[in-house]
This record gives C-alpha cells, structure tokens and sequence, in this order.
C-alpha cells in the first residue's frame, strides 16, 4: 500500500471506511464551492472513495487519504489522476480539504509530496492543475507547488484556467 509523509501529514490509499471522516468535509457548501458536482451526500462519498480505490488497482495512483499526523484525523486528500482536458488524456493533482486547516500550507505540503510522487515514481513529463479563475486560494496553491499559467478551458462545462508544472528529472 502506497504511502508518503511530509513533515505533518500522511498520505495513504483510501480504505472503504474513510468515507466515514471524508464525507463532512466534503458535505461542507464552503469546502465544496469551486467543486464541479457541488456538496455531496454520504453515498455520493462512498463511491468517491471507491473510485479512489479503482485508481490504484488500475493506475497505481489517485487522490489519497490525507491524515494529520498530530492526531491521526482525515483532513481531506490529495492526489494526482487521469482527466480529460481539451480532448486529451491529462494528469492533473487535485486536493480538498477541511476548511479546519486552510491557510496553513497544508495543501503545498502535500501536493509537493504528491507531485515528487508522481515524477519520480510514473516519470510524468508534467503535472496539470486546473483552478477557476474566481477561486483564489486554490491559484496560490497551485502556484506554492511552483505552477504557473498555461491556458483556458472548459471542463466539465465550467470555465477553468490550467496551471502546469514540467518534471525537471526527467
């Protein structure tokens, strides 16, 4: 089973159970506001979750369980997948988490954990990240794990700015 550490956090596949501490997170309207499907109820988590889960089997990655080590409490996740961009098959990082922790460098953290992860494990040439241009917090992230604007598109139907990051190791 995969699993990274950074300083304060733990990233770890998703066990079925997580669903459990994911789904008041991700029920949350302020957490959830630049999310494409909007709150989810506890079952909509469940299979998030299980779609986590498929990721791994199929890819070996996906968004991981994201712990805080100082308690062991599920802060949210991070992880990079497979999305469609422009008609192709891209890999973007995507991260959530409790509203508890913003503004404390955990999403940096563990997206450069992610990213390291993904380049050094997968040797993807570069990471995507895609941001709605209103949602400022998630363009300062984006931009802390050192990515910086490539273009516009439409996905899922919503306008979104794409930030890349290229993998310097390859």
């Amino acid at each position: 089973m995969m699993q990274l550490e950074t300083s304060r956090l733990i990233l770890r596949e998703f066990q079925q159970e997580d669903y459990r501490e994911l789904a008041p997170i991700l029920a949350d309207p302020q957490v959830m506001q630049f999310a494409t499907m909007g709150t989810l109820l506890v079952r909509q988590t469940q299979a998030r979750v299980e779609s986590f889960m498929t990721s791994y089997n199929k890819f070996g990655y996906g968004k991981w369980a994201t712990i805080f080590k100082e308690n062991g409490k599920l802060v949210g996740y991070c992880g990079i997948v497979k999305e469609q961009i422009d008609d192709r098959e891209e890999i973007e990082i995507g991260y959530r988490f409790d509203k508890s922790i913003w503004g404390k460098g955990f999403a940096t953290e563990a997206g450069l954990a992610a990213i390291e992860y993904g380049f050094d494990r997968f040797k993807f040439p570069y990471i995507l990240g895609c941001v709605e241009p209103e949602n400022i917090r998630s363009i300062k992230v984006l931009e802390n794990l050192g990515m910086r604007y490539k273009s516009k598109t439409v996905l899922k139907g919503v306008n979104m700015d794409i930030y890349r990051l290229d993998n310097s190791k390859k």
